[in-house]
């Protein structure tokens, strides 16, 4: 609108100019007596005295009435109902969407309108949004996407100043190379869903951006390319195997808990299609053919039909006499399963070769 002005301005100007006429607006005692006004009123600040935007102008970090402001706010959010269901356009159609309050952060220095970003007050479209809501209605950035109103929800820091350079914390877990963390298989199991979904993902985006005083919607977009493109993950599922040793360690932390628990190995071997995870908790003198037994009994197949190997050392544990504690699988370790490959017949191999496929006497 005020680009529309200034162009619709020009013109009249060019007009004027035509017929050797020159605009010389209002006069200047007025402007002076004006202005004197506004320099002897220092108490009101940029938001409480009324005047029209003009390009330039909000250079200075202005002074924000917040109990004003914040009044506004809240009559305005009292004239939408929240949770009030709306049809919100998408590409090639339309769909139900129910209302949920904007969250809004009131800063020392600036606001945050949704997940960001952080908006300063000297910036010209954060004071156009400022008096909108002032004046009595809704941002006029907001209206694409919320064209009947939207309520806020509004956090009052006030007394924070937002480091516009800083840099925010890592939120995520830190990890030391060369070392991990053994955890129990109740962690496990009650960690095991922590794989991040694709709900989880975007859960993690902001829902719109601001962008040149324009609403981009952030999640919809993802969402459709994910459900079309992307198929989700399969989650695997981990299955505690009852052991013998598992046993003696729930009866002995029921008789006497102070009692210090002797080394177990803990196992963690996946199924031959990756969807499925045994947990095994052994004892170190426990050999590979009890760790079968076991797999075999949870599964419900041949103990000879599959086997049981490591990629990193690439190690298949044939030896069924051969303790865990002699194996290097203590005191935890990954393994996987695989079915059993039969060993070629001696007969072809050797005419394979060229060879006789029989003793000769001769």
């Amino acid at each position: 609108m005020c680009m529309q002005l200034q162009q619709q301005v020009s013109e009249m100007e060019r007009f004027l100019n035509d017929y050797g006429l020159q605009w010389v607006g209002e006069p200047t005692d007025h402007e002076d007596s004006e202005g004197r006004a506004a320099s002897e009123d220092s108490k009101k600040d940029w938001m409480t005295v009324k005047k029209f935007w003009k390009p330039g102008d909000s250079v200075v970090p202005p002074e924000v009435d917040f109990d004003r402001l914040l009044a506004s706010l809240k009559d305005l959010s009292e004239l939408v109902v929240e949770g009030e269901t709306q049809v919100t356009p998408v590409p090639g159609g339309a769909r139900l969407h129910v209302l949920e309050p904007i969250p809004l952060k009131l800063y020392r220095n600036g606001i945050i309108m949704f997940d960001g970003p952080f908006r300063p007050f000297y910036d010209p479209s954060t004071q156009r949004c400022l008096r909108d809501i002032l004046d009595g209605f809704f941002p006029s950035e907001l209206q694409r996407l919320y064209p009947d109103g939207v309520p806020f929800k509004v956090s009052d820091l006030r007394n924070q100043f937002y480091p516009e350079d800083g840099l925010n914390l890592f939120p995520g877990e830190g990890r030391v190379v060369g070392w991990q963390r053994v955890r129990k298989a109740s962690d496990r199991l009650e960690n095991s869903g922590s794989r991040m979904t694709a709900e989880k993902f975007l859960n993690r985006l902001p829902k719109v951006v601001i962008r040149q005083g324009e609403v981009v919607d952030i999640r919809g977009p993802i969402r459709d390319t994910l459900q079309n493109c992307c198929p989700l993950p399969v989650r695997i599922q981990e299955i505690v195997v009852e052991t013998p040793a598992l046993a003696a360690k729930r009866e002995r932390s029921q008789e006497s808990p102070e009692t210090l628990t002797p080394s177990l190995s803990t196992l963690r071997i996946k199924s031959e299609n990756c969807e499925q995870a045994f947990l095994l908790t052994m004892r170190p003198e426990d050999t590979v053919g009890d760790v079968r037994a076991l797999l075999a009994q949870a599964r419900a197949v041949d103990p000879a039909a599959f086997e049981i190997f490591s990629t990193f050392p690439p190690t298949v544990y044939d030896d069924d006499a051969l303790t865990l504690q002699a194996a290097g699988l203590v005191p935890n370790a990954t393994l996987l399963l695989r079915a059993r490959r039969a060993p070629p017949p001696v007969r072809e191999a050797r005419a394979g070769l060229g060879l006789d496929p029989g003793p000769s006497a001769e």
